[in-house]
């Protein structure tokens, strides 16, 4: 190791230095470096019933100590929908949903994902607060 680095001149040295500083870099600070950008800053949460959209959260507000609740009214009965730290789910379902998927859903952060009750005629999601969203593969 001692012949090979000394047949290396100033600057592949200081080559290898900032490599190596470059490296180290992305294993300490990952998230700071590839995320430059917070998307939860644009992300609301989206609670619709049959009766169309009833509430839309900022991702932002649901940084508190206590989770936000949020009861939605439906056909069979109300559902309890819990929003904490960046995360949405449905914490209760009514009595009279059986199966109770959406409570098995658990949470969702990101856009993608939803909750969906069929028999309380429920979805929740999240999505970009931007007007201009990007295309995507599914998209017409």
């Amino acid at each position: 190791m001692s012949k090979a680095w000394e047949l290396m001149t100033f600057y592949d040295k200081v080559l290898i230095v900032i490599i190596a500083i470059i490296s180290l870099s992305f294993i300490l600070f990952p998230n700071s470096i590839l995320n430059h950008n917070n998307k939860e800053d644009e992300y609301i949460i989206v609670v619709q019933t049959a009766d169309g959209i009833q509430k839309q959260i900022k991702m932002n507000e649901t940084y508190q100590n206590e989770p936000l609740i949020i009861e939605a009214d439906g056909p069979i009965g109300t559902t309890i929908i819990e929003a904490h730290n960046g995360r949405v789910r449905v914490k209760k379902a009514p009595p009279a949903d059986l199966l109770r998927i959406d409570e098995k859903i658990g949470w969702i952060s990101e856009p993608g994902p939803s909750i969906i009750c069929v028999p309380n005629k429920l979805a929740i999601w999240i999505e970009e607060s931007k007007s201009e969203q990007a295309l995507d593969g599914m998209s017409w």
